[in-house]
C-alpha cells in the first residue's frame, strides 16, 4: 500500500474505536460526514467555543491531562486518552482489548526508545507527534488527510501541527513531566520491552543527538 493508503487505513480502524476511546457515541466517528463541529463533547476537547467561532487552538484541552489547560506546556501531552490512541496507532487497535497483538515497525522504534532510555531515536518522536495529530484528527470536522497538509473543513494546520507537537518533545524530553510520559508509554503499551533487545553500542551521546535533533528542526522550520 502507498503512504495516504495506509494512513487513510489506519486512521478508519482509529474511526471504529474512537467513541470507546473518547466514551463518545461511535456514530461521531464512524460516519465521517457527521458534523462534529457542533458537538459540545468535542467543542470542549478542542477548545472550541462554539460552532461560529472555530478557531483551533495548537494545544486544545485534549492534549492536558483533566482537559486542563497550561499555558507553560508543562504538562502537555499527558491526557492518558493519548496513550490509548498511540497504543492504537502502533500496536492496533486490536491491542486496546486484547494483551497480545501485531507488532509495528513503529512499535519497534518506540521500543528502542523505551528500553534505553535516556537514548532515543528521532523517528520515535515522530510516531509519538503523529499520534497527537491523529487525536486532532478525529475530534476535527475534517474526512481526509488533504495532501496540502490543510484541513479542508477546519481549516487546521496539520503539517504545522505535527512539526510543532515533535519539537516540544524534543525540546521538553529530559523534563520530569515527558519522563514519566515515556515511562507511562513503557507500562501501558510495551510490557515486555527488554533492554537486551538493543545493541548499546549503536547509540550515540543524548545530548548531542538531540542538539542535532534540534538544529535539523530549526532547518526544516526555515524552508517552510
Amino acid at each position: 500500500k502507498s503512504i495516504p493508503d495506509a494512513r487513510a487505513n489506519e486512521i478508519k480502524k482509529l474511526r471504529g474505536v474512537a467513541g470507546d476511546i473518547f466514551d463518545l457515541p461511535s456514530k461521531y466517528f464512524t460516519n465521517t460526514s457527521y458534523d462534529r463541529a457542533n458537538v459540545p463533547e468535542i467543542q470542549q476537547l478542542l477548545g472550541v467555543a462554539s460552532s461560529t467561532n472555530l478557531a483551533y487552538k495548537t494545544f486544545p484541552p485534549v492534549l492536558f491531562p483533566e482537559l486542563k489547560e497550561d499555558r507553560s506546556l508543562k504538562t502537555v501531552f499527558g491526557n492518558w486518552l493519548l496513550l490509548v490512541i498511540l497504543k492504537a496507532s502502533l500496536r492496533g487497535i486490536t491491542s486496546l482489548h486484547h494483551a497480545s497483538s501485531e507488532v509495528t515497525p513503529g512499535c519497534i522504534a518506540w521500543a528502542a526508545v523505551l528500553v534505553s532510555y535516556p537514548y532515543y531515536h528521532l523517528s520515535s518522536i515522530g510516531s509519538h507527534a503523529h499520534a497527537l495529530l491523529q487525536t486532532i484528527f478525529l475530534l476535527s470536522p475534517d474526512t481526509e488527510f488533504s495532501s496540502t497538509g490543510i484541513g479542508k473543513r477546519s481549516t487546521i494546520s496539520y503539517k504545522d501541527l505535527f512539526f510543532t507537537y515533535k519539537k516540544v518533545l524534543v525540546t521538553k524530553w529530559k523534563t520530569k513531566h515527558i519522563v514519566q510520559i515515556v515511562t507511562n508509554i513503557n507500562h501501558y503499551i510495551f510490557k515486555a520491552a527488554q533492554p537486551s533487545a538493543l545493541d548499546s553500542a549503536v547509540h550515540e551521546d543524548f545530548t548531542n543527538a538531540i542538539d542535532r535533533a534540534l538544529a535539523a528542526l530549526d532547518m526544516e522550520s526555515s524552508d517552510d
